[in-house]
């Protein structure tokens, strides 16, 4: 009988280290290119969620930690619109006809709401908001909290009701907004504590119901609420300042829902922004 001779121990070092070399980068390469290129990054994922917790926890977990969400709204409203850390993407979300659609401001674009119905809080209005998932995140609990948009809403677009930002309602619940109601088109700020029934309003003492861009930004911290319109206070309360917001509801831009009576805001917003320090 004639033997085969046994291949040398060193090839087959050599054909196992080849192997390796090309399944090794080439293993990472598709585990990579499984991950959805639009997900946020694991470690924001587990800033957003974490199993069991509650919403007070959750809020005092992001006071601790501060965090900041901002929309630009420059990809447009066609698809989900994701703040510039990929926190929280947000929702268009729609009733009777309502739209929303891009409007340029700048260099990019900003977001066009419905315009005003003849019947206010009718169920024929066209409705249309911007809304996430659940947000306990943005629970901000007693800690400093800012939040604002930049908005244009011309002198005949003024309602009765116009919701800018809102996250939370003033009933059974607690709340911050920053709404423009009422035929002036001056923009207020809204505290709402949880378990309170008070309800707390910072009014600019100016309008922006003139067509053209303004800023505006909320603030509170400690026991004083605050409205800037343009860089310049305009309206200053103080608050409790054990007041604590922490609710189950989502962040919404442009209205506190899509039913009839949705508080619809009816311009044009760009730049919305919510943080929460630590």
């Amino acid at each position: 009988m004639v033997h085969q001779p046994r291949p040398r121990r060193w090839l087959l070092l050599v054909i196992i280290a080849a192997v390796l070399t090309v399944g090794g980068p080439l293993g990472v390469r598709l585990a990579r290119d499984d991950v959805r290129r639009d997900a946020p990054p694991p470690d924001v994922l587990k800033s957003v969620v974490v199993p069991g917790e509650s919403g007070s926890q959750a809020a005092s977990r992001t006071a601790a930690r501060g965090i900041t969400v901002r929309y630009g709204f420059d990809a447009g409203v066609t698809g989900a619109v994701v703040d510039e850390g990929r926190l929280l993407p947000l929702q268009v979300s729609t009733a009777s006809g309502g739209a929303l659609s891009s409007v340029a401001r700048g260099g990019g674009l900003a977001v066009r709401f419905p315009g005003p119905c003849a019947t206010y809080g009718g169920k024929e209005c066209a409705r249309a908001i911007l809304e996430s998932g659940p947000a306990d995140v943005l629970n901000p609990g007693t800690a400093p909290l800012r939040y604002g948009a930049t908005v244009r809403l011309a002198p005949d677009e003024t309602t009765k009701g116009a919701n800018v930002i809102q996250k939370g309602f003033s009933q059974g619940d607690s709340q911050y907004k920053l709404q423009i109601d009422g035929a002036e088109g001056r923009p207020s700020c809204v505290l709402v504590g949880a378990g309170s029934t008070q309800i707390n309003v910072a009014q600019s003492s100016v309008s922006v119901a003139d067509g053209q861009w303004h800023v505006i930004e909320c603030s509170r911290s400690g026991a004083t609420l605050t409205i800037v319109v343009d860089g310049v206070t305009r309206g200053q309360i103080n608050v409790p300042i054990d007041l604590s917001i922490v609710n189950k509801e989502p962040l919404r831009i442009g209205g506190k829902g899509i039913s009839p009576n949705n508080d619809q805001f009816t311009g044009s917003i760009d730049d919305a922004f919510v943080i929460i320090r630590a």
